[in-house]
């Protein structure tokens, strides 16, 4: 038993030193999100983990041999370490994610605290469990277009008032997997509950069917909510639509592109209004060239999965292809606002292609850009309901707030004129 207690803290003594620092190449690289990210988001978990380890091995036995017992407690001393260090990271990540909020150049925001929120509690953030709220009412699959995929979710509560705010959350899974019940849940679920009404569809995956059904799928989900959500009691005037990873692709893409005709379903041709008032991308692919300037080496792995499953041109000859559909590419003086959230130890997404997207924004843009970017984060953080989760939630709220505020600012203005 001795030894099994041995591999079983020298692998949470590995995982953990994967999410402090993951490796980039060969095999570090493949096994450094799943391993980092479970290591990075159950800290709490580790530690329970390992001392529930160590009782079974005093109730078995504790080892005679000198070594072996020397072995087993020293590994446990480094397990306890280094998941307080990431239990202390995950909570220092309301303390930053407040200071960057504040740090905006052109409209700083204050963000609200934890005993603000109106889902989140601590024993839903000790134990980061994403249980929706009693009173949230969804109603499922609802068609949206013609294609089995095109299903979406629709949540609201009982006490949602009429002509409320939207959320529209697309899910990631690289274009290839995913589904609308699995991501960002933490998050909308606190939106429902402060009043918003959420919709997350599915959409069409590759390789099955290649680009740009994603993008046709999200305008089209889009023109649906245009036309439909008032039904429901959202406002089809005041959408912000969020996604993560290749949802935050889409969803950032959507927000750059409303007066682009292309990806838009001939069926909704009546939709006038195609904006939205503000996106949020998280951990978001927002360059899609696989530019190693902006990739820092991970920029083949991208081309390699776009080339080969879900564009499935090459993109040597098709360059123009690749950078329509390149959310920094795409880049005008008129976007809408932004927030970004990125963490520095994402595998999948390199930090550097965050921040060249936020000078670039900050650059062309008149509209503010607010970014966050977290130390020793995985991709995928927001899955749990950790308190980093939590402070980020918070800080996507105040953002989606301040943008319809402003923008309800500004058309009662102009009426008023």
């Amino acid at each position: 038993m001795a030894y099994v207690v041995a591999l079983v803290s020298a692998f949470l003594v590995i995982s953990a030193a994967t999410a402090l620092r993951p490796g980039r190449r060969g095999l570090l690289a493949v096994f450094a999100y799943p391993v980092g990210w479970a290591a990075g988001e159950l800290a709490f978990q580790g530690i329970v983990l390992e001392f529930l380890a160590l009782g079974i091995l005093h109730w078995w036995g504790w080892p005679r041999t000198h070594w072996l017992a020397l072995v087993v407690n020293v590994l446990a001393c480094v397990v306890l370490v280094e998941n307080l260090i990431l239990l202390g990271i995950s909570f220092d990540a309301r303390r930053l994610v407040r200071r960057q909020m504040r740090a905006t150049p052109q409209a700083p925001l204050e963000i609200g605290h934890a005993r603000e929120d109106r889902f989140g509690s601590w024993w839903r953030t000790a134990l980061q469990l994403s249980l929706h709220p009693r009173d949230m009412q969804l109603v499922r699959n609802v068609n949206y277009g013609p294609a089995p995929r095109h299903r979406l979710d629709v949540w609201r509560t009982s006490t949602t008032p009429m002509g409320a705010p939207v959320i529209f959350y697309l899910h990631g899974g690289a274009w290839t997997f995913g589904d609308k019940r699995e991501q960002g849940r933490p998050m909308l679920h606190e939106f429902v509950r402060r009043g918003w009404v959420v919709v997350a569809p599915n959409y069409r995956l590759a390789p099955g069917d290649p680009w740009p059904a994603q993008i046709e799928d999200a305008a089209r989900a889009l023109g649906w909510i245009k036309k439909n959500v008032a039904t429901f009691g959202g406002d089809p005037s005041r959408v912000v639509v969020a996604g993560g990873s290749a949802g935050g692709h889409l969803a950032a893409l959507l927000a750059l592109t409303s007066e682009d005709p292309t990806w838009r379903p001939m069926e909704m041709r009546d939709v006038a209004d195609w904006s939205v008032r503000g996106a949020i991308s998280f951990y978001g692919v927002l360059e899609m060239t696989g530019d190693e300037a902006y990739w820092r080496g991970l920029g083949r792995g991208l081309r390699v999965l776009l080339e080969s499953r879900v564009v499935q041109v090459p993109y040597l000859g098709h360059e123009p292809l690749y950078e329509a559909l390149s959310p920094y590419h795409r880049i005008h003086a008129d976007a809408p606002p932004f927030l970004v959230i990125q963490g520095v130890n994402d595998t999948l997404v390199d930090v550097k292609v965050a921040r060249d997207f936020v000078e670039e924004f900050r650059r062309v843009a008149i509209a503010p850009l607010y970014y966050v970017e977290l130390p020793f984060t995985q991709h995928a953080f927001d899955v749990t309901a950790s308190p980093r989760t939590s402070a980020t939630t918070r800080a996507a709220v105040a953002f989606a707030e301040s943008v319809v505020a402003a923008n309800d600012a500004r058309d009662e203005a102009f009426e008023g004129a």
